[in-house]
């Protein structure tokens, strides 16, 4: 069937669309970089450029109306312009700022234009001082003044032959560009994908040749609207421009410093091999004027240590070792599991060669807990997360004991046994069933103790195993069996949390920059310096972190069990990956100007022997403060997985120059090999990198090499220094030299603002780094040690367990109850059942092994304490005590354990440690004398013939003051006249002395105490009882001394 053509209809219409674009100030974040950045030094070659995130933004507004459609070329509505300061400078301006801008609004610079005394014109206002548009006279915007000779210079045709009447504004159309770059390896671009599509805006003019010292210029972003209509030559001394944006920058003289050596000092080996962070020895050892480092603290600066001031406890102010996570040497974390601490205090080590404290990890701990605290979502989750898991342990603990002893059934067991339960029910109003008789119900029948403490070894070993594994139900996935690993569904969203956090702190994120670099001079200025990750130093930060929200006093189960599930995150492979998750043990941190100008510097890691880079390497790259990038790796450099580094200019932040050498008399131009044959036929062409042509062109025209074409480049024209790039005629000669040199291989039929803005690109310059295998040195050479974190180590009970409160009665009484319920609120303070410290000698008894790290008391000479008058409490008058009270002492005195806190008349020996308190109480007389040192002595060493002693040997943290923290006090020993040794507590005020009257209290704790073991005692001389002396010195008074016998029950 033929269509029939006669009910069509053509329809026609039109609408307008009104397109908002910026007119006198740019959106905010409208400028991704500039070029040179704001206050840095730059050779005279470099043209200055600006980034923008909008693509289309320098062709937003019209400028030249007459647009032929086939014309590749459009006129922006942007100019980029730099000058001296002194050229911008404005006689009449009340107030200019940085960049000698003035901020007008539109009626005041249309009142400026139109005086009668104006020695200005504007292209943003009419002629008659009204402005655009109806834009508002209120409007404000900042304005430049430019001189009129620039002016003119600027805005030349210079391929007009014939008198000029208007301004010319072609030449920008050469001068702005879109650039679409891939973002992969960029600090900065690359978080928003793998591609970004940018406007680059570049100046014409170069910095100045006449200068012998650094000159600062400024250089301002301008609209060049209506600039076309204006007159030429300008009729006033003044031209007024809107600026958009503006900063400044310092011009070097020629021949100065560049990237080119900037990449090359810091790729400079030293020794042959690359510097990793620490301290410079050779400009420590400058600083000691001929003298010699002792070898124990070079080992230690070698190590990345660094002496820092410290306040102990007690207020003493002290020097001590410390360093941050990023470390010189390669240390090796085992896999012996350590102990969790509750303050962090005990993860300090005392430097027995330098007797100098060693407080890293305690300040890597104590950090991690004030992040935690600061995050306030954090500590909320891992709150809610404990408080779960405590419960459902608590309630599941419950059950198991109760069931055990038949008080407690379940819903299931209930409902099987309904049936027995009815036939019981039936059988209660039969009173022969009786056998008590009647009144038997009334009265009391025997029944074992109701606690059921916590501490308890039979509920601490229940609840142990049900927080396992309700911390294994909570971590768990919702939607598959894995561990919660952030590509599948959590069960808990609090476990989601505290689990996303910790990761974010084994990458080191937000922990402060001071931690990274505790010294200056450890990143000196134009430094890389490479590192490893302290893995010590993240357990301690995580141990940190994840001991707040406790609510409990012994919450270690919890927290252990946080820690495996997290080792198990670390361990496992997700569903359909062939690796455990990443995390970071190697990196590198980079100072230097090259970090300033490029933010987006490009940073790729390559295996070895392979070309093409691992993205995977690499797991953080940041600029953490201006001028520095931390770069973290998760291979091992030197291994075969990371062979090789580059560092290279991202391309969207090169530097553009006018050519390769800018000199008073010649232009040195590298002439580039420019495709337009796809890149699969590029490949295939040799020597790509290398110029197609270099030539020189001198001022008057021509170059070395005969050629006889017009200049391209103006040095100056009447009398006003221009520097600046000759347009349309520099892009014709790059349009010619690649016609005639690469023939079919370039195929453009006319030149491009993109043509120029890839031949103006300073060269993309590169620095490739070796990674060699003995970068990092290690005093255990463990070859299968990658220096990766394959798991957290703390998951030990503390090595300093709480006190529980003193009970006597058997363990086999403390649990269970049938007459009483359970108290599971009552308060408690437990040791911990199982410390990893504890172990069991050969006679089957346990005892604790002794805390690292502790310096072994000094032996010193001391005057033995002359005794003037016996104390009560002489064995031999057959009255043994431990209480002092005599005329001559100022102070009563008394000696307890704080495992027996109630027995002060003996002591007894255990087969653990304890704590003795030294108790000083002030007596009411004598309230003006003034105390110097109190001095109590006793026996020390292994007791023999009837010589009593306290303790054979001692390796305890010490002794510290209880209450009054005005005194130190010091364990010392010394030799007395039989050549025995003799322990010796020193109580001393800091002032050095203190009126008897302002005192209450002076009791210290010796802590560590194993008493003497007297199993070779002669016990036919009775029990063992030590000697204790006590002497008080006075100022102006005899000293008091006394001495008095105390009873050792072994």
């Amino acid at each position: 069937m033929a269509e029939d053509t006669s009910q069509k209809k053509e329809l026609d219409d039109w609408q307008d669309f009104i397109v908002v674009a910026p007119r006198y100030k740019l959106p905010n974040g409208s400028v991704h970089s500039v070029y040179p950045p704001q206050g840095h030094t730059e050779n005279v070659e470099i043209l200055p450029h600006v980034v923008l995130n909008d693509p289309q933004l320098p062709w937003a507004r019209r400028v030249v109306n007459n647009i032929d459609p086939k014309d590749r070329n459009r006129v922006p509505w942007l100019a980029m312009l730099i000058f001296r300061q002194e050229e911008l400078r404005y006689p009449k301006a009340t107030q200019q700022g940085n960049t000698l801008a003035v901020t007008l609004t539109l009626g005041a610079l249309g009142d400026l234009v139109t005086a009668s005394d104006s020695d200005c014109t504007s292209p943003v206002v009419k002629s008659d001082g009204s402005t655009y548009d109806d834009d508002s006279k209120d409007l404000e915007a900042d304005f430049i003044f430019v001189p009129k000779n620039i002016f003119d210079v600027l805005f030349k045709d210079d391929e007009k032959e014939e008198t000029q009447t208007l301004c010319d504004v072609s030449r920008y159309q050469w001068l702005a560009h879109t650039r679409n770059i891939n973002t992969i390896g960029m600090a900065n671009s690359g978080i928003d994908g793998e591609e970004g599509v940018f406007s680059v805006v570049i100046s014409q003019r170069a910095g100045p040749l006449d200068i012998t010292e650094p000159t600062d210029l400024v250089v301002h972003l301008v609209s060049i609207e209506h600039v076309s209509g204006m007159p030429y030559p300008a009729p006033k001394d003044r031209v007024t421009l809107c600026s958009l944006e503006s900063w400044s920058y310092t011009c070097l003289p020629p021949d100065s410093f560049n990237v080119y050596d900037a990449f090359r000092n810091i790729g400079r080996k030293i020794d042959g091999k690359h510097d990793v962070l620490r301290i410079d020895l050779t400009q420590f050892g400058k600083s000691l004027s001929g003298k010699q480092l002792p070898d124990r603290l070079r080992d230690r600066l070698v190590d990345g240590f660094v002496m820092t001031k410290y306040r102990t406890q007690t207020g003493e102010e002290t020097a001590a070792w410390v360093r941050g996570p990023l470390v010189p040497t390669l240390v090796n974390h085992g896999d012996v599991e350590t102990c969790i601490s509750h303050t962090g205090t005990d993860l300090q080590i005392m430097d027995r060669e330098t007797g100098i404290m060693d407080i890293t990890y305690s300040v890597a701990w104590q950090l991690g807990k004030a992040l935690a605290l600061a995050d306030q979502g954090y500590t909320t989750a891992l709150g809610r997360l404990r408080l779960t898991i405590s419960r459902a342990a608590t309630d599941e603990t419950k059950k198991s004991i109760l069931k055990a002893h038949g008080s407690f059934q379940g819903q299931h067991e209930t409902l099987c046994q309904l049936a027995e339960s009815m036939k019981t029910l039936r059988t209660l109003q039969d009173a022969t069933s009786l056998s008590h008789g009647r009144d038997a119900r009334w009265l009391p029948s025997s029944f074992v103790s109701v606690d059921m403490p916590r501490w308890s070894s039979c509920v601490q070993q229940h609840f142990r195993g049900h927080v396992a594994r309700e911390t294994e139900r909570l971590t768990v996935s919702a939607s598959d069996d894995y561990v919660y690993n952030e590509f599948n569904t959590p069960l808990s969203p609090d476990w989601m949390i505290v689990l996303s956090w910790i990761l974010d702190r084994i990458y080191l994120a937000g922990v402060p920059a001071h931690y990274y670099i505790p010294d200056p001079s450890y990143l000196p200025q134009e430094s890389l310096r490479f590192f490893h990750i302290d893995r010590y130093w993240i357990d301690a930060l995580v141990d940190g972190a994840l001991s707040v929200s406790s609510h409990l006093r012994n919450d270690d189960d919890i927290r252990r069990e946080l820690k495996k599930m997290i080792n198990k995150y670390l361990q496992q492979k997700p569903e359909g990956l062939h690796y455990p998750p990443q995390r970071p043990g190697y990196g590198f941190l980079l100072r230097s100007e090259l970090c300033v100008k490029f933010p987006d510097l490009i940073v790729e890691a390559y295996a070895r022997n392979k070309d093409e880079p691992d993205p995977t390497i690499i797991v953080r790259q940041e600029n953490i403060a201006e001028g520095v990038l931390l770069v973290m790796f998760d291979k091992k450099p030197g291994s075969d997985f990371f062979g090789k580094l580059i560092l290279r200019e991202p391309p969207h932040q090169q530097a553009f120059c006018c050519g390769e050498s800018l000199k008073p008399t010649y232009l040195e131009v590298l002439y580039k090999k420019i495709y337009t044959i796809p890149l699969e036929e590029q490949a295939k062409r040799s020597n790509r990198t290398s110029p197609v042509e270099t030539l020189k062109h001198y001022p008057e025209g021509g170059d070395d090499k005969g050629g006889y074409e017009g200049p391209i480049f103006t040095w100056a024209e009447n009398e006003t220094n221009v520097h600046a790039l000759r347009l349309p005629a520099y892009v014709q000669q790059i349009h010619n030299v690649l016609g005639e040199e690469l023939k079919e291989d370039y195929t453009e039929t006319e030149p491009t603002a993109t043509l120029l803005g890839i031949q103006l690109n300073h060269p993309m310059l590169y620095l490739e780094i070796q990674m060699e295998p003995s970068l990092f040195t290690t005093s255990d050479q463990n070859s299968a040690d990658d220096g990766m974190l394959a798991g957290l180590r703390m998951l030990r009970s503390p090595a300093s367990p709480l006190p529980k409160a003193w009970d006597n009665r058997p363990e086999d009484q403390l649990i269970f109850s049938y007459s009483a319920p359970v108290d599971w609120n009552a308060p408690f303070v437990a040791w911990a059942e199982e410390s990893p410290g504890r172990q069991e000698n050969a006679q089957g008894h346990d005892f604790f092994l002794p805390a690292p790290h502790l310096r072994r008391l000094a032996l010193t000479d001391r005057a033995p304490i002359t005794i003037t008058k016996p104390l009560k409490g002489d064995p031999r008058d057959g009255e043994v005590g431990v209480e002092s009270r005599i005329e001559n002492l100022l102070m009563a005195y008394s000696i307890y354990s704080l495992a027996d806190p109630s027995v002060k008349d003996k002591l007894t020996r255990k087969n653990f440690k304890q704590d003795l308190i030294f108790s000083s109480r002030r007596n009411p007389d004598n309230d003006n004398w003034i105390l110097k040192q109190i001095t109590i002595s006793f026996p020390y060493g292994q007791p023999d013939r009837g010589r009593a002693t306290l303790m054979d040997f001692y390796d305890g943290p010490g002794a510290t003051m209880v209450t009054d923290f005005r005194f130190n006090v010091a364990p010392t020993l010394s030799k007395n006249t039989e050549d025995k040794l003799v322990f010796h507590l020193t109580i001393a005020p800091r002032a050095g002395s203190i009126v008897m009257r302002n005192l209450t209290n002076l009791s210290l704790i010796l802590s560590g105490v194993m008493l003497a073991d007297y199993t070779k005692w002669s016990f036919d001389r009775g029990d063992p009882a030590v000697e204790v002396n006590i002497q008080e010195i006075f100022v102006d008074r005899n000293p008091q001394t006394a001495k008095f016998y105390l009873p050792l029950n072994i």
